[in-house]
């Protein structure tokens, strides 16, 4: 064939295709969007993209009518689904969802969306079990055309503005809701970033939600991070981490910081009812794989504290005539922890209470009984605090202490115990007994007292209060040393020994050979035997001095008339002359 002619005839052809082409692109600009957008609103649409999400996050899931944009996206009005039984996802149901498909993907052989706004969602996290996954969904064998489609799904970013999720802890569910959520997908598990929304945990209130970051797998979900806040407070005031491990494994992990939290909604109503602050620390907690044998430490510091209500606090400021003490203020609060089960273990505790005490010790609560107990090492405790306001400008110093209480619940009063008291710097000044002892001896020689030392033991169990070990000392002017009992009738018993210089029983012939023949510490001491009951207290001192003094009957005339002038001058006016 001559050149030309072949010439002619692949230039006649090249001119059909072309006006061929045209006329397809011409037609595919018309028809194809009407196709696609027919088979993306069908049936046959709906069953691969359910099918393919089903299989992504092991669900049974159904959309509702799904559109196709200009833009290629896909918007579906709705999707609802149940999670296979076994698997982490217990169920994810939607509002208004649109994505967006990545095709170039399909080359790569996966459905690729690079992303997904769903206008709102519920999402609900499960402990997975091996067991039921025998009941998921047999997958049917692929179709001969298979190896033409995608095998997989993987998502880009999943972004809702009003979330609710729900995570298993233990036997108790967590449920964060009206969260902004962001979902990435790892691997073929996603990792959850959120903010917003509030916490709900049952029996607790609910929390504001300025951060978290959650990683769920099959075997554990990892949270990252986890920012609380009390509603009212300008800050986070908790800070969480936590591992929590799934199917079998059921074992906890996590720690938490503490700043500037409002204890008083977290406590047990009977605590709660006493004690208010805001709380600061870090703490840890761990449970092993059985999801037993709880364990963790810490340490605290209350801020702001207060007592008040407690019946302890209302019998101290009426007996002291201290209004101020029925709502306290605690200026300092601390202490270390150990959790071991049930029992919760406290170790250098301090607090201080201004005008009242400073405390240092441990204890152990064990939440399951409520059952307390306590050591503690007190000082810096005013007297004036404790005694009637009558007495308190009378008498100086400050109480030195050692105890160990046990009780239940709120009813610390009720509890038994032991200890040791002391008495530092003090100093007696113008109680009746020193005014008795002055105008009696003619002298001012007890118009002052001071206690070089003050001690006693004591002990309160189901027989009464025990005190003894007792041990007060003025040197050169009075002692007194002994054991005293009250049962738990009211009724007392007891042996003290009370001390007197010579130059304070010159009123007694032969004091020092009969009556105070004990010498010690230059002291003479007497034997005095208590009974009767503490509101009428008995004595044998008194049958003693008259005893005594039935031997000499100038010595016991002389007291009878110094008795009478002082009652005559009492009525006269003339008590300074007698």
């Amino acid at each position: 064939m001559a050149p030309m002619k072949l010439r002619k005839r692949l230039l006649t052809l090249a001119l059909v295709l072309a006006v061929l082409g045209l006329a397809g692109y011409a037609a595919a600009r018309v028809l194809l969007p009407r196709v696609l957008t027919a088979w993306v609103a069908g049936p046959q649409f709906e069953r691969v993209l359910a099918h393919a999400v089903d299989h992504a996050l092991k669900v049974d899931g159904k959309f509702g009518p799904l559109t196709l944009n200009p833009d290629l996206s896909v918007t579906a009005a709705n999707f609802s689904s149940t999670g296979w039984p076994g698997q982490a996802i217990g169920g994810l149901d939607t509002g208004r969802a649109t994505g967006w498909l990545n095709p170039a993907g399909i080359l790569r052989g996966r459905w690729e969306v690079d992303r997904i706004d769903i206008a709102r969602a519920d999402f609900r996290v499960v402990a997975p079990n091996n067991e039921l996954k025998k009941q998921d969904p047999v997958i049917p064998p692929k179709p001969w055309y298979a190896f033409l489609m995608p095998s997989q799904f993987h998502c880009g970013w999943i972004e809702c503005p009003d979330m609710t999720i729900e995570l298993p802890l233990g036997k108790t569910p967590v449920r964060g809701a009206g969260m902004h959520l962001g979902a990435m997908m790892v691997g073929r598990n996603f990792k959850y970033f959120g903010r917003g929304g509030h916490l709900v945990l049952p029996g607790y209130p609910d929390l504001a939600i300025d951060g978290m970051q959650v990683y769920v797998t099959h075997e554990v979900i990892d949270v990252g991070y986890l920012y609380l806040r009390e509603p009212a407070s300008p800050q986070s005031n908790l800070e969480l981490k936590a591992r929590l491990g799934q199917q079998t494994d059921k074992s906890i992990d996590a720690s938490a910081q503490i700043t500037a939290l409002d204890i008083l909604p977290f406590l047990p109503s009977d605590i709660a009812a006493v004690l208010s602050g805001q709380l600061d620390g870090k703490l840890t907690y761990r449970v092993d794989p059985t999801g037993k044998n709880a364990s963790g430490e810490g340490n605290i510091a209350l801020q702001n504290a207060r007592v008040r209500d407690w019946d302890y606090l209302d019998r101290l400021a009426t007996r002291a005539g201290q209004p101020a003490w029925r709502d306290l203020a605690l200026s300092h609060v601390s202490l270390e922890y150990q959790l071991e089960g049930d029992l919760l273990r406290a170790k250098n505790v301090v607090v201080t209470a201004p005008g009242l005490a400073d405390l240092r010790g441990a204890g152990s609560w064990n939440m399951e009984t409520s059952e307390a107990e306590v050591n503690i090492s007190a000082s810096r405790i005013p007297l004036g605090a404790y005694l009637p306001a009558s007495l308190a400008g009378n008498l100086a110093g400050e109480l030195t202490a050692e105890a160990s209480w046990s009780w239940r619940g709120a009813n610390v009063s009720g509890g038994r115990g032991d200890g040791t008291l002391g008495f530092v710097g003090g100093e007696l000044q113008g109680f009746q007994f020193q005014k008795f002892l002055d105008r009696f001896l003619k002298s001012d020689t007890y118009a002052t007292i001071k206690v070089s030392r003050a001690s006693a033991h004591w002990k309160e169990d189901h027989r009464g209060l025990h005190v003894d070990r007792l041990d007060v000392f003025s040197p050169g002017k009075a002692g007194l040393r002994g054991a005293v009992q009250v049962a738990p009738d009211g009724s007392l018993s007891g042996k003290v020994m009370a001390g007197l210089p010579a130059s304070a029983l010159t009123w007694l012939p032969d004091a020092t050979k009969s009556v105070f023949a004990r010498q010690e510490e230059g002291l003479h001491w007497c034997e005095i035997e208590l009974s009767g009951t503490k509101k009428k207290p008995v004595n044998n001192f008194t049958a003693q001095l008259m005893h005594q003094l039935e031997k000499h009957p100038l010595a016991m005339a002389e007291l009878a008339l110094r008795g009478l002038s002082w009652w005559l001058g009492d009525h006269l006016g003339t008590e300074n002359e007698s």
